[in-house]
């Protein structure tokens, strides 16, 4: 047995035992006759098998980069073929008269057989592989890929995957699945029903039935918190979410750009830039505390820089700005080994790269005038804001979805309720998640989100400080990041209310609190053979 000197104690180096093991996916890799007491013998794993469980776990492989190399060529394609918005084009009806883009359908049709391919080679369920391809195209397209439906059905793919996914795990035979959080199960149940309650009263009322099913999207989307609880168990899974989310919107940022090019006079080229801007600060991350190549992240922070740019959205200007003050104050305490002296090298080559991107960008005619309307919008939204019709809409929106809380307080009007005051007579709902939740369901129902969300952030900022030690500690960083950029913007935008933005929205959380346990598990696991 090889001991290890260290802090003034002998320790036992984990790796160094032999039915405890890590394996490539840094979860332990128990070898034959592994007995679950300390007085319990083993025997050593063959080496063959760890390295072809190593080999089992390879995220990027061939069939990766065919997906994306196709998916970037459809969707830049798909951008140069676009022309600007018309008035009745910029219209929304709703969800059954929209018409996807015909690149949403191409890059479904063309990635999902192969990414069937994929998971056959890297030795993962189809179930999971079926996750992939979702956050694949859901962050490379957004509504685009989410209402593609069948044809003559109002079945969304969003929908169908839900489905899918669930059955898969909780009613198809099925190994053992980790238990979820006891608290998490019991807010998730009062959010669920104060929704049903809410369903409930809107048939009761006779209300507009599609307008009932739509509001049940508050609460329906929340089970994908349950299935990335329960579908996500090592590490290796957690890096292949995070590089299919990236790959994304990455696809997307392209997609943003060869609209640019098309038809510069638009006021924005990617119209939910929210995984954009995770993604830009999760690759800051993963740079910082390299779960990336340098050369490789740089590249995609760039690209995904200027993405952020055609999204052309205030909130996601000051959101950037908030999550970046909160990784210079937090510092050690709050995000482990992440430092500002490791933080300000990272910064300012993100820095100069991003000015020089800027910099070529307005190089062009097009790119100065994109930049003058840009620069004027946003100046008018943060400084000027009572002379910006935006901002006044929400405003007054705000207000009227106050109002019709006090009338309802305690259950809210229900689902199936018109969004239509004053100045709109045209249902955008108040353009605020929350008070969404709060007016349609009371607090019934907004207590339990609250209640969760902070019970997830809580825990969240708990593990990251016992754990700052774990060599995966960025991705629960990256996780929590994502989490509070959703929340900021859904302040100011609709969140939970789309499908596309809140199946991965519950997703995240479901996997952050996985990580956590993970974390804890190997923490404890450590402590006990080390100590």
């Amino acid at each position: 047995m090889i001991l290890r000197r260290g802090l003034g104690k002998w320790k036992i180096p984990l790796h160094r035992i032999a039915p405890n093991r890590l394996s490539g996916n840094g979860t332990l890799a128990h070898g034959n006759s592994f007995a679950n007491h300390s007085s319990g013998c083993s025997k050593r794993p063959d080496p063959a098998v760890l390295i072809r469980k190593q080999i089992q776990g390879r995220v990027i492989n061939i069939w990766l980069v065919l997906i994306v190399v196709l998916g970037a060529v459809v969707a830049f394609s798909d951008g140069l073929t676009r022309t600007p918005f018309t008035e009745p084009e910029a219209s929304w009806n709703g969800p059954l008269e929209y018409k996807p883009y015909l690149g949403a359908f191409l890059l479904a049709g063309i990635t999902f057989p192969l990414m069937i391919v994929y998971a056959r080679k890297a030795r993962i369920t189809l179930t999971e592989g079926l996750f992939l391809w979702f956050a694949f195209c859901t962050t490379a397209y957004a509504r685009d890929f989410s209402y593609v439906r069948w044809p003559g059905a109002p079945l969304f793919v969003t929908d169908v995957v839900l489905l899918i996914l669930l059955l898969s795990i909780f009613i198809l035979p099925r190994p053992h699945y980790p238990q979820s959080p006891l608290a998490v199960n019991l807010f998730l149940v009062l959010f669920l029903a104060a929704g049903v309650l809410s369903a409930v009263r809107g048939f009761w009322e006779h209300r507009d039935p599609i307008l009932v099913v739509r509001d049940t999207a508050l609460v329906e989307y929340s089970f994908f918190m349950l299935i990335a609880y329960h579908l996500f168990r090592s590490w290796l899974s957690v890096k292949r979410v995070a590089t299919w989310f990236l790959l994304g919107t990455v696809v997307g940022a392209l997609n943003g750009l060869g609209w640019f090019i098309a038809a510069p006079e638009e006021r924005r080229f990617i119209y939910y830039g929210i995984y954009i801007l995770i993604s830009l600060a999760g690759t800051l991350v993963a740079i910082t505390k390299r779960l990336i190549r340098g050369r490789v992240g740089w590249v995609c922070a760039s690209l995904l820089f200027v993405g952020l740019l055609l999204a052309n959205a205030r909130s996601l200007f000051v959101a950037l700005a908030i999550l970046v003050l909160l990784g210079l104050m937090g510092g050690r305490s709050v995000w482990g080994k992440i430092r500002v002296a490791h933080l300000v090298p990272t910064l300012l080559t993100g820095v100069v790269l991003f000015t020089l991107a800027t910099f070529l960008f307005l190089r062009t005619e097009v790119g100065r005038d994109f930049a003058e309307r840009s620069t004027a919008e946003l100046d008018s939204g943060v400084f000027h804001s009572g002379e910006d019709p935006d901002w006044q809409f929400r405003l007054i929106a705000w207000k009227e979805a106050w109002r019709r809380f006090e009338e309802y307080p305690l259950a809210g009007e229900g689902f199936g309720v018109p969004f239509t005051f004053e100045i709109w007579d045209n249902d955008p709902r108040p353009h605020n998640t929350f008070l969404t939740v709060i007016y349609k369901m009371g607090l019934i129902g907004s207590l339990p989100l609250v209640t969760l969300l902070g019970y997830w952030l809580i825990q969240g900022l708990r593990a990251v400080q016992r754990n700052s030690t774990s060599s995966h500690l960025g991705f629960l960083q990256i996780a929590v990041l994502a989490q509070i950029a959703f929340c900021l913007y859904g302040m100011a935008n609709l969140l939970l209310e789309s499908p596309f933005l809140a199946s991965l929205f519950w997703a995240v959380t479901g996997l952050s609190l996985k990580m956590i346990r993970m974390l804890d598990m190997e923490r404890s696991l450590r402590s006990y053979f080390l100590l």
